[in-house]
C-alpha cells in the first residue's frame, strides 16, 4: 500500500506537521473537544505524521490516527508511539461504535475527487461513531482551492530545499500541488517528488450530504484566521436513538 505522500513523510512531519497542530488545536477545542467527555476516544482520519494526533494525546484522550502512507505512519509512531496508528485507506477503515468524536483536518476531505468515496468515508464514519459521537473535518471550497492554489512557494533551510507549484484545473474541477524535496544527506542533494490532488467542495452541497448520510446537529463555520483561509469546518453528529 503506497501514498504519494511517502516520499515526502518527513518534511512533511518537520514543515507542515506542526502546523497543522497549531492551526487547528484551537479550532477542535471549539467545535468538537466541548462536547466530548473526558479520556473520550477519537479517530483522526488522514493523520498524516501524527502531531494532531500526539496533541490530542497530551490533553488526555485515546486516540486512534489512521493514514494510507507507510511513509507518514512511520514518522507518526516516533513521534507519539502511545497512540495507535493504522495504515489503511479511510474509503474502507470502520470500527462499529467505537469513537466518541472523528475529526479529518487539513483538507484530508478534499482528497476524496468524487462523491461515491465522500459517501463512503462518510457512511464508514458515521458506523463507527458512538450515539451521539461528533464529527468534525474541514474542506476546502472550490473557490477557496482556486483562490489559494495558484501558487508556487519555497523554503530554503540548511539541510533541505521545498519548492511546491500549485495549480487549478478549472475543466477537470481539481487543484494539484506539485511538491518537489531536495534534502542533503552524505554530502549529497537527495531529490524527492509528489503530486496531490484535491477537489473542492461547496458549503450547501455538503450540508445536504450530511444530512442525506443520516447526521443531525449539522453546522458550517467559517474560521477567522489563517486556520480558515479558504475552508469551511463542519459539525455534524450521529443521532441519539430513542
Amino acid at each position: 500500500m503506497s501514498s504519494n505522500y511517502d516520499a515526502i513523510a518527513w518534511v512533511y512531519r518537520r514543515y507542515w506537521g506542526p502546523f497543522s497542530a497549531k492551526r487547528f488545536m484551537p479550532v477542535l477545542e471549539r467545535l468538537l473537544l466541548s462536547n466530548l467527555p473526558k479520556g473520550a476516544h477519537i479517530l483522526d482520519l488522514g493523520c498524516g505524521t501524527g502531531n494532531l494526533a500526539y496533541a490530542l494525546w497530551e490533553k488526555g484522550y485515546h486516540v486512534t490516527g489512521v493514514d494510507v502512507s507507510a511513509g507518514m505512519l512511520r514518522e507518526a509512531r516516533e513521534l507519539a508511539p502511545e497512540v495507535e496508528f493504522v495504515q489503511q485507506d479511510m474509503r474502507s477503515f470502520k470500527r462499529p461504535e467505537t469513537f466518541h468524536g472523528v475529526i479529518a483536518v487539513f483538507a484530508t476531505i478534499n482528497h476524496l475527487v468524487s462523491e461515491e468515496d465522500l459517501r463512503q468515508v462518510l457512511g464508514n464514519v458515521k458506523v463507527s461513531l458512538v450515539e451521539g459521537g461528533w464529527l468534525v473535518f474541514d474542506f476546502n471550497t472550490v473557490s477557496g482551492l482556486r483562490e489559494r492554489w495558484q501558487r508556487d512557494e519555497v523554503v530554503v533551510e540548511e539541510d533541505m530545499v521545498v519548492i511546491s507549484r500549485g495549480r487549478y484545473d478549472e475543466k477537470r474541477g481539481l487543484a494539484t500541488s506539485t511538491i518537489t524535496v531536495f534534502r542533503s544527506q552524505g554530502g549529497l542533494w537527495v531529490r524527492s517528488d509528489a503530486e496531490i490532488e484535491l477537489r473542492g467542495y461547496e458549503e450547501a452541497e455538503m450540508k445536504e450530504l450530511l444530512g442525506f448520510m443520516g447526521f443531525d446537529e449539522i453546522e458550517m463555520h467559517r474560521i477567522v484566521g489563517k486556520a480558515g483561509q479558504g475552508r469551511v469546518f463542519a459539525v455534524a453528529r450521529k443521532p441519539i436513538l430513542a
